[in-house]
């Protein structure tokens, strides 16, 4: 999985690419956290998440939950359908309370 990260003022985004599964969940966790605890909103861009698993959606879950523990704002935005899909049967928006946004369908 390959990211890079935008930092504006009191704002990060972090654009993911790739697959986010047990291979790398840990450390794009870590990586999450690093930048998340620097800013007080993150935003996570799922545009080229192409995969996620169970160990990645735990990491994803568990960093979530520790940067709002810490009154950070998160946002995962632009994700495919099937992953966004995922995330909602297993009821981690609920869970969490971040905000997730599909990818607009294009016209």
């Amino acid at each position: 999985m390959a990211y890079r990260v935008n930092e504006v003022a009191q704002h990060v985004t972090i654009y993911l690419e790739g697959e986010l599964d047990m291979s790398v969940g840990e450390k794009v966790g870590q990586f999450i956290l690093h930048y998340g605890e620097k800013y007080p909103s993150v935003t996570l861009d799922f545009t080229d998440v192409t995969f996620v698993d169970s160990s990645g959606i735990g990491s994803l879950f568990y960093t979530t939950k520790d940067l709002l523990a810490q009154d950070k704002q998160i946002e995962i935005v632009n994700v495919q359908e099937d992953i966004y899909d995922v995330l909602c049967v297993i009821g981690f928006v609920e869970a969490l309370g971040v905000s997730i946004k599909q990818v607009e369908p294009k016209v």
